[in-house]
């Protein structure tokens, strides 16, 4: 059977039911807090102090991943850099990690440049990166978040007080409870924790995130509280992918230029008149022309009334001549998936290219089993484990057991920055601790048994 035929039939097969029934319940598994209809919600009692002018704006911006495939993330960032500097944030407030290893790719066809859209401006000159490579871990991203310089060994970190405003862009891969970095994973437990550990420190007055993510809801439903004063975005809700865009062009074929959601909301800021547009309104516009994944917002609220040059810059930015791409006109594909869809979109092209597609499938089903195995032997009723295998968690409410079964998982099963397609699979980890019968030690002890002979990396 050619090979193409077979990938979209597995494909349609695997997320045709799932796309009609987040359909026909669309806002099933979100919080009151998490929708733009949700009218009747409580108003916050705090001052908002857009355009108080008495405080500065500091941002973050993480490209979790590296390799070759993961383009996107890197030239993400690279552009937010150019959008916060345009609006005139300081240079010395934008705080980057990036691994670097794409500009200067050997499979780059432009050598020391990145692009976020094909034909563009070259995203990646003038960018200040302060963390790379292997300094690009969860342990400096929270130390920048905190303000430890000891901790991040005297390179740059927040230095924001409670009368500045706080801009976080992260984009990566990501699942159920856990966003990646290149050779670790942060769990929501640990994000919660920094969060609330920022806003004891008195480290901002109100910070916006935004994330760039699959299942990167599930980082914020449920979890961020509205005292927090933190506004949050995400690409996709807690149970689907986010989609990369601008794939597989003549100008850059084989990966992908940009993530959706990162690129509608750069290109709605670098177009816009930041001073009068509203968090809310660029949340609405976005939304829209995210039409793969369900844009969500998480948090307090009443912070999308402030406009976006609170967060992003007060100077009006200088308009591109050109007005930018649209991403609707070119290939875009979940981003879990990516490497897939190019082997088989080339497999005709070598054999070669034909056994990387059959050893991908084969390693995937191989890690697919493993998943099963693990369930079974904890869940011996098959309704339940049926409940496990199939269903996204409504919210995960044990953080404890999450982060301890995740990490165990990444370390004796998969590791998630090795095998990204093991994160399609965070889900059952959660499930399994939802389970009133289990606890965090038993499932751990399945899933070192299980795994105690898997070696395989690779699996995309």
């Amino acid at each position: 059977m050619n090979l193409f035929i077979l990938f979209f039939s597995i494909f349609f097969v695997t997320f045709l039911p799932l796309t009609l029934s987040r359909f026909f319940s669309i806002g099933g598994s979100s919080s009151a807090q998490s929708s733009e209809e949700d009218n009747g919600q409580t108003v916050s009692t705090y001052k908002s102090w857009d355009n108080a002018g008495d405080g500065n704006i500091w941002a973050v911006l993480v490209a979790g991943s590296s390799g070759w495939f993961n383009y996107r993330h890197q030239a993400d960032i690279c552009h937010a850099y150019h959008t916060l500097l345009a609006h005139g944030v300081a240079k010395e407030r934008i705080i980057t990690m990036m691994f670097d290893d794409i500009a200067n790719n050997k499979h780059n066809p432009y050598p020391g440049k990145l692009f976020n859209e094909p034909g563009g401006k070259d995203v990646y000159e003038g960018v200040k990166i302060d963390y790379s490579g292997t300094e690009v871990n969860p342990e400096n991203f929270e130390a920048v978040l905190l303000g430890d310089e000891q901790r991040s060994e005297g390179k740059p970190v927040l230095k924001s007080t409670e009368k500045d405003k706080v801009f976080v862009y992260f984009s990566d891969h990501g699942a159920v409870g856990v966003i990646g970095f290149p050779a670790a994973d942060l769990t929501v437990k640990q994000l919660t924790q920094t969060l609330k550990e920022m806003h004891a420190k008195k480290m901002y007055g109100e910070l916006t995130f935004y994330l760039e993510a699959c299942e990167s809801g599930s980082m914020f439903d449920h979890t961020l509280a509205q005292s927090l004063k933190i506004y949050a975005v995400t690409a996709a809700n807690g149970d689907e992918s986010s989609w990369g865009c601008f794939c597989d062009t003549k100008f850059l074929p084989g990966n992908c230029l940009g993530d959706l959601f990162s690129v509608n909301w750069m290109q709605d800021s670098d177009q816009e008149n930041l001073r009068t547009e509203t968090l809310r309104k660029q949340f609405g516009i976005v939304r829209e022309e995210t039409n793969k994944s369900h844009v969500m917002h998480y948090g307090d609220l009443q912070i999308q009334e402030e406009h976006v040059s609170e967060f992003m810059g007060k100077e009006q930015a200088q308009k591109p001549n050109e007005r930018p791409l649209s991403p609707h006109k070119f290939p875009m594909f979940p981003s879990r998936d990516i490497p897939m869809f190019m082997m088989a979109r080339r497999q005709n092209e070598s054999e070669q290219i034909q056994h990387n597609l059959r050893v991908a499938w084969k390693k995937r089903r191989f890690l697919e089993q493993t998943i099963k195995q693990i369930v079974h032997q904890l869940v011996h009723d098959m309704n339940n484990r049926r409940q496990i295998l199939t269903t996204y968690p409504q919210q995960i409410r044990d953080l404890d057991c999450h982060h301890e079964v995740v990490h165990t998982f990444s370390n004796f099963c998969f590791k998630f920055s090795e095998n990204p397609y093991a994160l399609k699979y965070a889900y059952v980890l959660a499930n399994l601790c939802e389970r009133p019968e289990l606890d965090a030690e038993r499932i751990k002890m399945a899933l070192i048994e299980q795994c105690a002979e898997v070696e395989l990396s690779g699996v995309i």
